[in-house]
């Protein structure tokens, strides 16, 4: 394998690792895409894979040509044996356990770096387009870098004026007030600072939506349904308590 191909299939190698583990913070719940975590993994694991991993690699294929099926199956174990001093690394951990992970992590690395260059040198035997497969790691990166700048947008703004990441104002109104009725004479208003007025039996009213936040507790509202008649002078007050999907009724008051 000609050492062009070798760095290829090191590039290859770390662009896939850095990606998989930097970006598992991702699977995790309340946490974001971002690309620093790969870049972080990628950096601490060039040195090994560039240097240490590449000048064994060149070793193996001066005595071994993986050109038949025995000859493969040997260049691969041999891989397998030079990633295991990987383990160097856990070694200030005086611990047993640790020590085994890494070198069976640095043989698997190294396994998996020899099955890529020798696919990449498959391909690329069969034409240029091979080479190709390089853009992958950019494309990916660019992707991850993307899709966190869009997750760094600010949430939108609730009708309180504050940063809404959850259950926000806006909700709480319209989940109220179709629960209580909207078509019910006209409804209550789903937006606050809205007042609809209406007659019934030569009466006027009217009917308005308002909103607090309570006290201490996160995503949770006090929304009252506010109906007045302006002819007698009269105020019905009625209040829920609200949060995500749930709704009780808190108080009712005339006035």
């Amino acid at each position: 394998m000609s050492i062009g191909i070798k760095f290829g299939a090191g590039f290859l190698l770390i662009s896939i690792f850095s990606l998989c583990i930097g970006l598992s913070g991702f699977l995790q719940e309340g946490q974001q895409i971002s690309i620093s975590g790969a870049l972080i993994f990628a950096i601490y694991m060039s040195p090994f894979i560039f240097i240490y991993g590449i000048f064994i690699s060149w070793l193996i294929s001066r005595k071994v040509k993986p050109v038949n099926t025995g000859q493969i199956g040997l260049y691969i174990a041999l891989h397998g044996l030079g990633g295991m001093p990987f383990a160097v690394l856990s070694l200030s951990s005086q611990s047993a356990a640790a020590i085994l992970f890494t070198a069976g992590l640095g043989a698997f690395l190294a396994i998996l770096f020899a099955l890529i260059e020798l696919g990449l040198g498959y391909i690329t035997k069969k034409g240029r387009i091979g080479w190709l497969v390089l853009y992958i790691p950019f494309i990916a990166y660019l992707t991850i870098f993307i899709i966190g700048q869009v997750q760094s947008v600010p949430p939108p703004i609730n009708e309180t004026g504050d940063v809404d990441p959850g259950y926000s104002a806006r909700e709480a109104v319209a989940f109220v007030t179709q629960q209580h009725g909207q078509e019910e004479n006209g409804g209550f208003p789903e937006k606050t600072k809205k007042v609809v007025e209406w007659e019934l039996f030569g009466e006027r009213l009217t009917r308005e939506t308002v909103i607090e936040n309570v006290q201490g507790e996160k995503e949770t509202y006090y929304v009252t349904l506010i109906e007045k008649n302006l002819d007698r002078q009269e105020v019905y007050k009625t209040t829920y308590l609200t949060k995500e999907n749930e709704m009780v009724l808190h108080n009712r008051v005339n006035e």
